[in-house]
């Protein structure tokens, strides 16, 4: 049960670094259809935390998240793309690289 609600806490923090993310990329992106897959995935990330939030709630926990060095170089590596190649041909393709 600790490693899970571990691992729970990883998770939490990795989906609220993503919706942030996700946020600043479909504000950053170029194209229109970028925009919105960006906006379609932060949809989904947003219902992903409210059901984490619904598991820590089952177990008796408070939802927080543990910070996770992984999710933040991550999240590090495409705010460094919007910022250098802010209005390039390049941003978009950076974009969708960082989010793969």
């Amino acid at each position: 049960e600790d490693l899970f609600h571990d691992g729970l806490k990883d998770v939490y923090y990795a989906e609220r670094k993503i919706l942030a993310a996700l946020k600043k990329m479909a504000k950053g992106a170029e194209s229109d259809q970028l925009t919105a897959a960006f906006e379609k995935h932060r949809d989904e990330t947003e219902a992903q935390i409210e059901r984490l939030q619904q598991v820590f709630e089952i177990f008796g926990k408070r939802a927080q998240g543990k910070t996770c060095p992984a999710i933040d170089g991550i999240i590090e590596e495409g705010q460094e793309i919007l910022e250098e190649f802010k209005e390039a041909p390049a941003l978009d393709a950076g974009l969708v690289a960082a989010a793969q």
